[in-house]
Order: structure tokens, then C-alpha cells, then sequence
């Protein structure tokens, strides 16, 4: 079969290290045939390692378009968030399958007017919630609906965001403010949200969430901190965000690639004293939360809880599920999964083969997924698009709760009253 050929909108960490890798690797599945992307040096980077042609290398994803006769025919959209809404709502008018990073929307308007185009659109929009493509949770929800826990009862998911992640991706990083990006449980989240619903089995009913930025401000800032990490830290040495520990290693891929594309000692030393990521975790102009916890009821009575924070070791997903007949446990990263059963005390262990990155193997079946629905012409995805909503309405439900001192949210009113306000 001929590759899909693809339109990359957006050459950051995802387009580049995701996408235009996957197509480096699998040329007979997948090739990057254009790439918009307003930064000149990550655009010309992905343009020689994909032979594009200049004509379809361009800063403005607007100048892909009109598309008549150009060499792509699907859309990737792999723009920051905020940059989402217009090139999805352009490519679903011109009828192309669509691969959307998540969030889809940073806005609860912005995605009550995705909806309402939901409801008509016959194009394959599908969305980047790669969990549902991992090995480890495509095993649990097999087991959930093979009973081998008897009846689903309750979830408990975990996300240890993991210390150093938080800090560079939510404190420094592009997603620290919520009016840049959006708030953390949907920036981050919106991933777990989601999966609890898929592994739940049903239509979230009420939810409500805790949480707050603790940690990560002003008042916290050791004594005599500077603004910048490289200004001469007096506690530099007991500091785990020190820039220095962080960045100017051994390590020279994610997140040190994201900080600059000269990876030289030299390159990334200039970008910590002049860029975002030099900053001190205690003065930088974050908003978002560093920890927050959902609780969540179900259409079918199961009840599930979240729990995020960014103080843990080691970035990692973590799950307990309850049957009427047995407990599942499972830890993502290490791919184990274990079964207690309760009436012969039994425990049933499966190892899975998982990858540290791309979301423990998620990333790539997601493609492959996409791949395999354009060539048949198949519009359903495991991620498409009215699945994938709900999950949003959800994250927006739990900020929602959050502001309010943990109020409970009703999702039914929740979204008829977002749409109502789109409409109007």
C-alpha cells in the first residue's frame, strides 16, 4: 500500500519526536509531505529529514490552504493548544482525516462548538488519547469485560506526574499558565480523565475535585534564590529544580531537547541564561495547580477516583480496580498487572512488554490505529471525536469543581449549559 501522506501542523516535541519520527521509521506507512510550523530552525529541521518541498514548507498553516492539488492527504495537528480550534474546524470542512494532540480545545467554548460540529461531520477526527492504545490498559480492559474480576465496582488511577516533569512542563514550561494553555487537569489530565471513562464503561454522572498550587510560588523560594538558576544560587547544590541538575547532563533528550535545538553544553547553557527554563520553579509566573484529586460516579454506579501530583520520584500511572470477585493492580511503567481473587486467594500475574516512552507504547499504536482507519476508509477510532468530548467536559467539570471549594458538578447540565452559552 501506498503511505499515508501527512500535513504536520506543528514541529515541537510531539510533531518532531512522535509524528515525523514514526514516518522516519515506518516511510511505507506514513510520510511528511508538509510541515507548518512558525519556528525557522524546527522548521527547517523536520523540512531536510523529510525531503518536503520548499513550496509545502511554510511558517502559516493558513498558507497550506486551499489544499487543491497539494501533496498531503490527511491533517496532523500538533500545535500548542490554544492554536488547535482553527485548523481542526479547516480540515474537517475540506473532508480530511484529522490526528489531534489533546486537548482538543483549551476553552469550554471552544469545545462546545467542537461538539455541535461532532454532531454533523462524516470525516475521521480522531484524538491523541493514547492511553487507550497502550498495551497495559488495552490488557485491563480486556479483563474488566472478560469478568475476570466479576463485576466493575470502583477505580482508583493514579498519575505521578513525577517532580521533574511538573517543573519543567507546568511550572517553566508551556503549560504553566491556564490563560496560555489551560488548566492542568485538562492540559495534563484530560488523558486520565478519559481513560476512566473507557475503562468505567459508561457516561460520567457527577463528579467533584480538590486541589491547589501548593508548592511552586513565590513565598516557598529559598532565602536569597535569584530569579534565574544560573544568577549564583545559594542553595543550588540542595535544589532537585536546579536547571543545571536538569539540563546540562549527560541526558541530551526529552526535556533537555526541548529547551533548544543546540544541544551543545554551550547551546543549552545560553538557553538556560536566556530562556524560560533557567528560571527558578519559586519565581516564574506559573498558575496552574501542582496536585488535585477527582471523584467521579458513573451511568452504571461505578464510582472512580483520581488522584495527579507532581511530588513524586519517578513520572509514572498506577491503578487499583475493584470486582465484586477479585482486585486488579497494576503499575503502567513496569507493565505488571496482578489479580487477587477473593474465593481461592489466588493471584494471577501478567508481565506485560512495555516502553518507558511514547506513552508506553500508546504513541505508536495510535498511529498505526490512524493509519489503518484512513486506508479503509473507516470514520470510528478507538480516540474519535464524540468519544473523546466527554473526557473534556469532565477535566472542565473538575476545574469547575475545584474554584467552587469541591462542589459537586451534574456533566448532563454541565455541558447543555456550555453549549447553551456557545449558541447564544
Amino acid at each position: 500500500m501506498n503511505p499515508i501522506r501527512a500535513a504536520l501542523l506543528g514541529g515541537g516535541s510531539r510533531g518532531r519526536y512522535v509524528y515525523a519520527d514514526y514516518a522516519k521509521t515506518r516511510p511505507q506507512d506514513l510520510r511528511i509531505t508538509a510541515i507548518a510550523e512558525p519556528d525557522p530552525q524546527k522548521r527547517t529541521t523536520i523540512a531536510e529529514e523529510h525531503a518536503i518541498p520548499s513550496s509545502l514548507v511554510v511558517s502559516d498553516w493558513k498558507d497550506l490552504f486551499p489544499s487543491t492539488h497539494q501533496d498531503f492527504n490527511v491533517i496532523i495537528i500538533a500545535t500548542q493548544d490554544a492554536m488547535h480550534l482553527e485548523p481542526l474546524l479547516k480540515a474537517i470542512d475540506e473532508g480530511y482525516p484529522v490526528l489531534c494532540e489533546k486537548p482538543v480545545v483549551p476553552s469550554l467554548g471552544e469545545l462546545s462548538q467542537i461538539a455541535e460540529k461532532a454532531k454533523h461531520t462524516k470525516s475521521l477526527v480522531s484524538i491523541s488519547h493514547v492511553l487507550r492504545y497502550t498495551p497495559f490498559f488495552t490488557k485491563i480492559k480486556q479483563l474488566i469485560e472478560e469478568k475476570s474480576i466479576g463485576d466493575l465496582i470502583g477505580i482508583e488511577l493514579h498519575e505521578n506526574v513525577g517532580h521533574i516533569h511538573i517543573s519543567h512542563s507546568y511550572v517553566r514550561g508551556n503549560w504553566r499558565k491556564r490563560e496560555e494553555s489551560s488548566p492542568m487537569i485538562l492540559a495534563k489530565s484530560c488523558h486520565d480523565m478519559d481513560i476512566l471513562r473507557y475503562l468505567a464503561g459508561g457516561s460520567c454522572e457527577t463528579l467533584s475535585s480538590y486541589g491547589d498550587l501548593f508548592h511552586f510560588k513565590q513565598d516557598n523560594a529559598p532565602k536569597g534564590a535569584p530569579p534565574r538558576c544560573t544568577d549564583g544560587c545559594p542553595v543550588l547544590e540542595q535544589c532537585p529544580y536546579a536547571s543545571q541538575k536538569i539540563y546540562l547532563g549527560e541526558n541530551t533528550d526529552w526535556p533537555v531537547n526541548v529547551i533548544t535545538t543546540d544541544l551543545s553544553y554551550e547551546g543549552r547553557e545560553k538557553a538556560l541564561k536566556e530562556g524560560p527554563y533557567g528560571r527558578c520553579v519559586y519565581h516564574c509566573d506559573n498558575n496552574v495547580v501542582d496536585h488535585q484529586s477527582v471523584s467521579a460516579r458513573f451511568s452504571n454506579g461505578v464510582i472512580a477516583s483520581f488522584t495527579m501530583s507532581g511530588f513524586t520520584m519517578d513520572t509514572h500511572r498506577s491503578i487499583r480496580v475493584m470486582g465484586s470477585k477479585a482486585e486488579l493492580k497494576g503499575d503502567m511503567e513496569s507493565g505488571e498487572i496482578t489479580i487477587d481473587v477473593f474465593s481461592t486467594k489466588e493471584r494471577i500475574t501478567y508481565q506485560l512488554n512495555t516502553k518507558r516512552d511514547g506513552h508506553g507504547g500508546g504513541d505508536e499504536h495510535l498511529i498505526t490505529d490512524f493509519i489503518a482507519r484512513v486506508r479503509s476508509l473507516d470514520i470510528r477510532s478507538t480516540s474519535d471525536l464524540s468519544s473523546s468530548l466527554e473526557s473534556h467536559f469532565m477535566a472542565f467539570a473538575a476545574e469547575e469543581s475545584r474554584l467552587s471549594g469541591g462542589e459537586k458538578i451534574d456533566l448532563a447540565s454541565f455541558q447543555k449549559q456550555g453549549r447553551m452559552r456557545f449558541l447564544s
